[in-house]
């Protein structure tokens, strides 16, 4: 009786030991597929930034002082963009790339992801912000900005407007402008000094580069900047 109960000991904790030995397998396996699945998008960004005339870099920290739009709205810690293209597309200085940071900390610590095309325009205007509402809670305040009243505009149900310079934001609110946001609801566009840029919530996918450079293309045409 004794033996048969120490063999039912054995048996119990052999089948423990190989059950953890599994799940640790998958977990190995996970791990493994992630990042095997990270170098291939990787190399797939490489390809397409050769074919497109473009340099690509894995990471920067240095990016998110480059633009206003960066550091003012988008503050918070382990700031970085990551699969960055740089060149120059329909005449002007281009840069794609996602961006991600943090908020709170410990527990409450939150990551915020998204990605940008950003296309120089050369002129020194006042700033705007054109930011799809379901963008404002990552967002928070955005100080220093007065917002406009867009009551009865076709954009006051996707989007809210902040500028430094009501009369100018308001020039550019002109019916080719605003058909393009309407099909884009998800879409910020952001207005700088010799900049602008398109955000979006999600990141890049590496068949999404011509796209992208496309609505750049045909945003630079319609600010007539």
């Amino acid at each position: 009786c004794v033996p048969l109960m120490w063999r039912d000991i054995v048996h119990d904790a052999l089948t423990n030991i190989l059950f953890v030995l599994f799940l640790f397998g998958i977990a190995i396996l996970a791990v493994s597929l992630f990042f095997y699945y990270r170098m291939l998008q990787q190399r797939t960004f490489i390809d397409i930034a050769r074919s497109l005339g473009f340099r690509y870099y894995f990471r920067s920290y240095a990016m998110p002082r480059r633009f206003d739009f960066l550091s003012l709205h988008r503050r918070g810690r382990g700031r970085h963009a990551s699969n960055i293209f740089l060149g120059r597309h329909a005449g002007s200085e281009t840069v794609v790339f996602d961006y991600m940071f943090n908020r709170g900390l410990s527990t409450g610590k939150k990551w915020y992801y998204g990605s940008f095309s950003v296309m120089y325009h050369g002129r020194n205007c006042p700033s705007v912000r054109i930011f799809p509402k379901n963008m404002l809670p990552m967002l928070g305040a955005v100080v220093g900005y007065s917002e406009i009243a867009l009551d009865g505009h076709p954009l006051s149900k996707h989007f809210s407007v902040y500028t430094t310079n009501t009369a100018f934001a308001r020039s550019l609110l002109r019916e080719p402008l605003v058909n393009y946001l309407s099909h884009h609801p998800g879409q910020s566009l952001e207005i700088d000094p010799l900049w602008f840029a398109l955000g979006s919530r999600n990141n890049l996918e590496p068949e999404d580069l011509p796209n992208r450079l496309k609505q750049l293309e045909i945003v630079r045409t319609l600010l007539s900047l």
